[in-house]
């Protein structure tokens, strides 16, 4: 069978029936486990094994593991090359798999699997040569260990010897205390046997665990009479809180025979702070999709939308472009049976290729297949942004509103953007989640924690004071609608070869004009910039500007020096995020007659205009009295300069734009935005259908193609490609943006790098310069660079930045997937009351003064509620949100850890996930002006080699702080 699915490129994409390819290709995870399991149960035996017994094991071992049908597993394990053949009894093995696997077993009861290069992982052993191995491997205390990890089933929890905690006083075995307090400990072993017993020795089972130390004095070799005691001291001391047990192995010897017994004993330590109440409230729980659900196409009844003033009109109406159902069928088909499609990182990376086969998505983007590629990525994105929102499903019972049509209901994690919700938005109502009818509620108002809707009458018939209905959050399309409108508008004006510049096909114009600079303290790269700018190209000009460097100064006075020489110019300035917008038009006030600048608003987003742009109430479309209206064509169009958000550009191109109208079109922070969204602002703004292959105004990207790109939600869109912005592909790709090999330099005609930065201290600035930026950032200061520098807290007083070591545990809860570290948040307050205990210098700091940075959500939530009550307003975010903004002091909290307590995890890599992202290290550090504190567990982070790097730079100028970090490798 053969499934022919058609997409809007024409293209034909032949694919084998789902069902097989998909379990047949693409679902090993845990075979080659569940095979060594069958080898240690005598299972499988000379190569084959009885079908009726192996599928027993599954079914009780790994069905809710797999979720799949045996039959359905053992094909997987056949296209896999584990089985050879099936008989109707037998299931024949593969020779050379199970030899392997067989001694993938042999070295897990051996303990090979935790022997490295030089050293043992179990023992914390260090060797020099093969013969300290060997005499290693032989110790008592090595093998014990291994048993421990193995199996501890098998070492006895016999009654024969007891042991409790004398001192402090207490009949178990825990140990509850504050952190940082010295623990003095008496343990008692007695012998509850008949018979005398040798006691030989106490063996520690986690050799990793430094904070507890027992007492190397303790008396070994000493008979124990029936009901008789023996004392061992113990010392323990702890920065931070931990939960965990302590294994200890009493050793002792039948004094007749000579035969050992080995009692596992096990202290519960509980170390607590004031933040304790943060860990996990339960075990994290990964809930598979219900792929029924989430492609469940109930009958909507419309909801009643807010009120706008208008006096705009769409010449060219805004088309849904909806997933088309061949391809929803398709996703369906693939997230039904792997789920992985949905998944990020390591879990889903291995099936990318298979994908990419079934999807017909051939990265890189090309300009052959520019039109197919992105188009089909478009619907991937579009399709897990669907998914994603289902995270947010909730019941909730719905308040009506007395007077009114409208709903309310209480959203938890809104004011946290968990939902983002804004004006306008679209929720729906069922009476329970498998409720074929569902009500649309359009939201008129948000709140911090509540929203208030709009239904349909018909929903007063089902209504019912605190009865409970289900809720489902919908994202808003609108921008991956206006992104599929420029991706066909590209294609059709034919300006996809424009985004694909060579030399060859350049052509620049000469400008003369007498510039006389608005900003009179523009340094020389800048000035260069924005002459650079002035002559008309047919291809887009870049601004790179690394951080601190003024990039957006270059865009504004370049904005101005165009309207002052060109009286026919009509400017767009763009940017992805209506702060950043915000900040151009406020800049651009200072300089331009505010009756030639308009700030065009989006509807979602003016009900929230944030009031320190209080200015830009003269020159936004909002009245007086808050109202929010969408201004005629004809009054934007008057306008020499409009300054909007991309996606809020697409009113300008449906609204019917006259061909050649805008002469230039500026988008500062280009590299934040996907290249589809970047086409927003030129497809059919600066391109048409009467003149095909031509760009018909000049296009400047403004960004860092160093620094964070696209937030894009779909792991294998990301994979192709989608999250590369417009401005990094030219950047990267692109012979004419490409750096000159001999000196490192850019050819100023096409690209400008910015090179001074202004904001951070020298200090912080050098390891991103030399890992990004080829070593030519200029650390140009600012009036508060040296402010830190001789803080009495600093490892080194010369040098403004902390690396502080924590070995925490980085943990996760109930359904969300993000990590946390509480150990690190405890670190985190303890540096705030110290930057807020005195002034420095004279200086007073504010919490306005201070940033938290984490790469995780959930950690960000718990350091939210650990500084609540004493600093409420201090900023806490993810690295994303603190884009594009600079703090006198930034720390770091990096959550990702490898728990040393955790013994049976011992050999288990720890997943450094968003801390591998370059973009992301670079932006985290290149945030702080005058301190940078980066907390974090050094021994994980130094296998990446941009944290390593900064790590050995900290190590080499003395300041890494903590206990327990292994600074060899780091300062190698």
């Amino acid at each position: 069978m053969i499934c022919l699915l058609h997409f809007r490129s024409n293209v034909t994409v032949k694919l084998p029936t789902l069902y097989y390819a998909l379990s047949c290709q693409v679902y090993l995870v845990l075979s080659e486990n569940f095979i060594i399991e069958l080898l240690e149960a005598n299972i499988i035996q000379n190569y084959k094994a009885k079908t009726e017994q192996v599928s027993n094991f599954y079914q009780n071992n790994y069905y809710k593991v797999k979720k799949l049908p045996f039959r359905n597993f053992k094909l997987e394990l056949w296209v896999n090359w584990y089985v050879r053949k099936y008989t109707k009894t037998n299931i024949i093995f593969d020779t050379k798999w199970i030899d392997y696997l067989k001694k993938c077993s042999q070295d897990k009861l051996t303990g090979k699997k935790f022997i490295t290069e030089n050293k043992c992982l179990l023992c914390d052993f260090e060797y020099k040569d093969q013969e300290a191995l060997n005499n290693h491997v032989e110790t008592e205390s090595h093998k014990i260990r291994v048993q421990y990890v193995v199996d501890k089933s098998k070492l006895e929890l016999s009654e024969d010897v007891a042991m409790q905690i004398i001192q402090p006083q207490g009949k178990h075995l825990i140990v509850n205390y504050p952190i940082q307090v010295h623990i003095n400990l008496v343990l008692r072993l007695t012998n509850k046997s008949n018979n005398p017993l040798n006691f030989t020795d106490v063996i520690v089972v986690n050799s990793l665990i430094k904070e507890v130390c027992l007492q190397e004095e303790f008396e070994k070799g000493v008979l124990i009479e029936p009901d008789r005691s023996v004392d061992i001291k113990a010392y323990a001391y702890f920065e931070n809180s931990r939960t965990f047990n302590y294994p200890v192995i009493i050793v002792t010897e039948d004094r007749e025979s000579g035969k050992k017994t080995y009692h596992l004993k096990e202290i519960a330590f509980e170390i607590t702070s004031e933040l304790s109440s943060l860990k996990p409230e339960s075990e994290y729980v990964n809930n598979k999709p219900n792929v029924d659900y989430i492609f469940a196409e109930d009958a909507i009844i419309p909801g009643e939308k807010p009120f706008v003033q208008s006096s705009y009109t769409e010449a060219f109406p805004l088309q849904q472009y909806k997933i088309p159902k061949d391809m929803k069928k398709i996703f369906e088909d693939i997230i039904r049976r792997c789920p992985q499609f949905i998944e990020e990182g390591a879990a889903a990376r291995p099936f990318f290729s298979h994908f990419s086969m079934l999807l017909n998505v051939c990265p890189p983007v090309t300009k052959e297949n520019y039109h197919d590629n992105m188009a089909k990525l478009l619907h991937i994105e579009e399709n897990q942004m669907c998914i994603n929102m289902k995270n947010y499903d909730l019941l909730t019972p719905l308040h009506a509103i007395r007077g009114s049509r409208l709903y309310s209901l209480n959203v938890p994690g809104l004011a946290e953007d968990r939902p983002s919700i804004l004006v306008f938005d679209r929720i729906y109502v069922k009476e329970n989640k498998h409720a074929k009818i569902k009500y649309e509620g359009y939201v008129h108002h948000v709140m911090e924690e509540v929203i208030h809707v709009g239904l349909h009458r018909k929903f007063d018939d089902i209504y019912l004071k605190n009865k409970h209905y289900f809720i489902e959050f919908a994202f808003n399309r609108r921008s991956i609608r206006a992104e599929k409108q420029a991706l066909l508008l590209a294609e059709a004006h034919q300006i996809v070869p424009s985004l694909f510049p060579s030399r060859g096909e350049t052509i620049l114009l000469n400008s003369d004009v007498d510039i006389s600079f608005a900003n009179t303290v523009l340094n020389e790269e800048q000035r260069t910039a924005v002459k650079s700018i002035l002559p008309h190209k047919n291809f887009p000009f870049v601004i790179f500007g690394p951080p601190g460097t003024g990039k957006t100064v270059v865009v504004v006075e370049a904005a101005y020096q165009i309207w002052r020489n060109y009286p026919n110019s009509k400017i767009l300035l763009c940017a992805p995020s209506n702060s950043a917008a915000n900040e151009i038009a406020v800049r651009l006030m200072d300089i331009i007659p505010k009756s030639n600048l308009f700030r065009l608003l989006g509807r979602f987003y003016a009900s929230a205009l944030e009031r320190r742009y209080k200015r830009l109430d003269e020159i936004i479309n909002v009245s007086k009295d808050g109202t929010f209206y969408i201004p005629a064509m004809e009054e934007l169009l008057n306008y020499r300069i409009l300054i909007t958000t991309i996606v809020t550009a697409a009113r300008l191109v449906n609204g019917g734009t006259p061909m050649g109208h805008f002469t230039h079109v500026f988008i500062d922070e280009s590299g934040y935005s996907t290249e589809t969204q970047t086409l927003i602002p030129i497809a059919g703004i600066l391109s048409n259908a009467q003149s095909p292959g031509k760009l018909t105004g000049q296009i400047v990207l403004a960004g860092d193609p160093k620094q964070l790109g696209p937030v894009v939600q779909s792991g294998f869109a990301r994979h192709c490609g989608y999250g590369v912005s417009l401005l990094e592909r030219l950047i990267n790709t692109c012979d004419v943006y490409a750096r000159n090999k001999s000196d490192e330099s850019y050819d100023n005609r096409f690209v400008t790098q910015l090179v001074r930065n202004y904001r951070s201290h020298r200090t912080i600035l050098t390891v991103p310069n030399e890992l990004f930026y080829c070593g030519q950032l200029i650390a140009a200061g600012n009036d508060f660079a040296d402010l830190f520098v001789g803080w009495q807290h600093l490892k080194n007083e010369q040098f403004p930045i902390v690396f502080h070591h924590v070995e925490g545990e980085d943990v996760r809860e109930k359904t969300s997937p993000s990590f946390f570290n509480v150990q690190e948040i405890e670190v985190v307050v303890s540096y705030l009351e110290k930057i807020f205990a005195d002034k420095v210098k004279g200086y007073p700091i504010k919490e306005e003064h201070v940033g938290i940075i984490t790469p995780y959500r959930k950690q960000a939530e718990k350091l939210r509620k650990a500084v609540k009550k004493k600093w409420s307003y201090l900023s806490v975010g993810s690295v994303e949100e603190f884009q594009g903004k600079e703090k006198l002091i930034v720390i770091i909290s990096t959550v990702r850890s490898k728990n040393n307590h955790k013994f049976e995890e011992i050999d288990k890599k720890c997943q450094l996930g968003f801390l591998k992202n370059p973009k992301r290290f670079n932006v985290a550090l290149t945030r702080a002006k005058a301190l940078l504190i980066v907390i974090g567990n050094g021994n994980v982070l130094k296998t990446d080699s941009n944290w390593s790097s900064f790590i050995r730079y900290c190590s080499q100028n003395n300041s890494i702080a903590g206990k327990g970090f292994q600074n060899d490798a780091a300062s190698a």
